[in-house]
């Protein structure tokens, strides 16, 4: 049997390990008992689970297009205005008449040169008054910028956040989870996690001991507006399915999301 040689002392890997954790705990997801889930848009990747709470009165804030507009194309058939941005893309790859697309980016900071604007900056194209609107953020790794810098005040507008969460077993990087948790913890605060899925176009990686998914979607709700119990739920569920439909999907039967997850307590 190989052995990998000891690169730093006992006591800095389990400061590690204790780290991960604890950035793992604040994606335990929760059960809202008496709500019920539906999916919007088609299988694959480009769908997403939220709470069915949705109004065409809403707009809908999409972020991260690329070649699939089904989530956005569900939305607006059912009567909500979506404004669409992606600076990576020449067109949309669908229509509707319910859309607004601008050919820009979100990011932490605005860089213009690069098409690059904050969340802020893009609300102001919301009417003055709108209704709690949707917000979905895809964006390859720009959500740890975006969730950190942007203010809890703004972020309380949205009734409904979708993300896909990127780069997990980064988690181990010291400055990396500083960021995480930054964020997660954001989101924690005013937000309750409803709904995770494991995107199957990435890995399940083994970080510290955990295994932890390279690519998690998640759903999160306005807290004020809901009453959360302790997940019961095995996820994948069948509203899931893989973002590719020739792989089968990850079942999340670990840490922290396996029911039972939110009790445990890091063992030294």
């Amino acid at each position: 049997m190989a052995f990998r040689p000891v690169t730093e002392p006992l006591e800095a890997g389990i400061a590690r390990q204790r780290g991960v954790f604890e950035a793992l705990s604040l994606l335990t997801p929760h059960d809202l008992p008496g709500e019920r889930k539906i999916r919007i848009g088609g299988p694959g990747d480009g769908g997403y689970v939220v709470v069915d709470r949705l109004r065409g009165s809403q707009p809908v804030m999409s972020f991260g297009i690329g070649p699939s507009v089904t989530f956005d194309l569900d939305l607006a058939e059912r009567g909500h205005r979506v404004l669409l941005f992606d600076h990576t893309i020449e067109v949309l790859p669908g229509e509707h008449d319910g859309f607004t697309w601008y050919r820009e980016g979100v990011a932490g900071a605005a860089d213009p040169a690069q098409r690059l604007f904050t969340l802020a900056d893009h609300m102001a194209k919301l009417p003055h008054g709108t209704e709690a609107p949707i917000l979905k953020l895809d964006v390859e790794g720009a959500e740890w910028d975006v969730l950190t810098e942007t203010s809890m005040g703004l972020l309380r507008r949205f009734e409904q956040i979708v993300v896909e969460l990127h780069e997990l077993p980064r988690l181990e990087e010291r400055r990396f989870r500083s960021m995480a948790w930054k964020a997660l913890a954001t989101m924690s605060s005013a937000f309750t996690l409803c709904h995770v899925h494991a995107n199957n176009f990435g890995a399940i990686r083994t970080v510290c001991g955990f295994p932890i998914p390279e690519t998690l979607e998640a759903t999160y709700i306005r807290s004020d507006l809901v009453q959360a119990a302790a997940s019961t739920t095995f996820y994948p569920t069948p509203l899931d399915t893989g973002n590719c439909l020739d792989w089968p999907d990850y079942p999340l039967w670990f840490y922290p999301f396996v029911p039972g997850s939110g009790k445990a307590a890091f063992p030294w």
